[in-house]
Formats: structure tokens, sequence, C-alpha cells
């Protein structure tokens, strides 16, 4: 197994070193790992900065793979941080910079934060989470440069009442657009188990999306965590390589050098 949404010292929000998850990852039987630590170029809150050094995340990855990561496959990705008016900024941001796999995320909406709500003030719910898929068509839309969707749903963690607030019914237009979108630029969704984490009914996204985005002709689909410590790396993994199984899936994907890599479930 895979896990390929995973965060160390190099994302903010998280104090792990890449060495403790590649222990944690040998240690529970993983085939192996991709590093995908936050980039948001703007990220809508003062006390967060999803910022890092390319070289020095570049050096410890040499570093790992040098002397800890026998019977480890080491993958190198970021978590990219995408707000419509910063399609351009992410295209530059990009490159002459390598890596194996690069997850497209939306954790700001109308230029404010997601995970404190402020996305929310001052309006419904329904308008906030309207907003949150338009704004992530805009970027799939406008920036191409990413290998898979990151939690899909994500917007389900931050409203007031979790997931009794968010009904597929009521945005189905919306998101089948997205999925449309992705399917036809040849992008992929990830099964992101954190969202069982976050007290949710399901991990991201919802199973009823999965079998939307399958009805449409989507067939990339990567695993991850979403682990920013060693305590969670691999966390649902086995339970959602199940329920894809269910769904009629029969791969799940990695990725190497931006190219995905079937694995049979």
């Amino acid at each position: 197994m895979y896990d390929f949404h995973v965060h160390t010292h190099f994302s903010s929000d998280s104090t792990a070193s890449m060495q403790s998850m590649a222990d944690k990852a040998k240690s529970i039987g993983l085939k192996g790992i991709c590093f995908t630590d936050h980039y948001d170029l703007e990220y809508q809150s003062p006390e967060i900065n999803f910022e890092f050094s390319y070289d020095d995340y570049i050096e410890e990855i040499k570093s790992l793979k040098a002397y800890s990561s026998e019977g480890l496959e080491i993958y190198t990705g970021m978590e990219l941080g995408m707000q419509p008016h910063l399609c351009a900024e992410n295209e530059a941001l990009l490159k002459g910079r390598s890596f194996d796999f690069i997850i497209g995320s939306i954790h700001c909406v109308n230029k404010k934060d997601i995970y404190y709500r402020a996305f929310l003030e001052g309006i419904t719910e329904s308008e906030g989470i309207r907003n949150y898929f338009d704004d992530m068509l805009q970027c799939i839309e406008g920036f191409k440069n990413f290998d898979i969707l990151g939690h899909l749903d994500a917007v389900r963690r931050y409203l007031y009442n979790k997931d009794d607030s968010f009904s597929l019914n009521l945005y189905e237009e919306l998101v089948r657009n997205v999925l449309s979108g992705l399917v036809h630029s040849n992008k992929g969704i990830e099964v992101n188990t954190a969202g069982l984490r976050y007290g949710l009914s399901s991990f991201h996204p919802l199973p009823d999306i999965l079998k939307l985005y399958r009805s449409l002709g989507g067939e990339i689909v990567t695993l991850g965590s979403d682990a920013h410590s060693p305590d969670n790396l691999g966390y649902g993994i086995k339970n959602a390589l199940s329920a894809l199984s269910d769904l009629g899936f029969k791969y799940y994907a990695i990725y190497k050098d931006r190219k995905p890599i079937f694995i049979k479930i």
C-alpha cells in the first residue's frame, strides 16, 4: 500500500521529520509514501505561512533516500494551494522544480481562509459551499499543472454542522462540472481518509461523489491519509481500498515523474 498525502515540518502545521514518517511507514508495512508538503501562495491567514525552501526539501529527501529508505519507496510531491487569481503565479512557482506528484487543493475561497470559517462571514453556508465549488472550477479550468484534486469536498469539515450542512443533491451540478473538468483534463481525485478523523461520516470525497466520478469516466484515484504526524500515517488506507473496490474501481494510482502508475486493488 502507498500513502500519497503526507506532511512534514516543511508544512507549517506539522513538526514531523521525514525520518520519523519513513520509520513509521516501514513499521506499518507501507510500500511507499509521497511527501506532499503545503505550498500556498497568499494564504489568507497571517498566522500561517504555507511556503518552504525547495532546495532544503530536496536535500532532506536525498539524505533520507541515501541513509534510511531501504525497503520503502520515497516520492517527492507538493500540496499546492489553488486560488483563481493565482493560476499564473502557481505556474511560475513550479517552473524548474521537479516533483513526482502535485496535489491541487482549495484552502481559501474568495481570498478567505476556510479553516477558520472566514469564507462564511456575512453569507449563508449554502452560499459558502457554492463559492467553494465555483473557485474550484475556475482553478481547474485556468491551471493545469497539477495531477489530482485534493480532498474535493473538504468544505464539509468547516461547515457549522459538518455533514448535516451538506447534501450532494443540492450541489450536484457544481460537483459534476468539477468532475467533468478533471476527467476531460486527464486529472484524478484522491481518496483522503482524513475526513473520518475530522468527525465526518466518510472520507473525502463522499462515496456518492466517487460514484459520480466513475460514471463520468473517471479512473484516476490516489490514496492519502493527509497525515501531519507519524501516528496518522496510513490511517484508513485499507478501508479506502475496500470502499473503492465496492464502488467498482479496479485500480488506484501512484505517481512517478508526474505520470500515473496504476496498481490493481
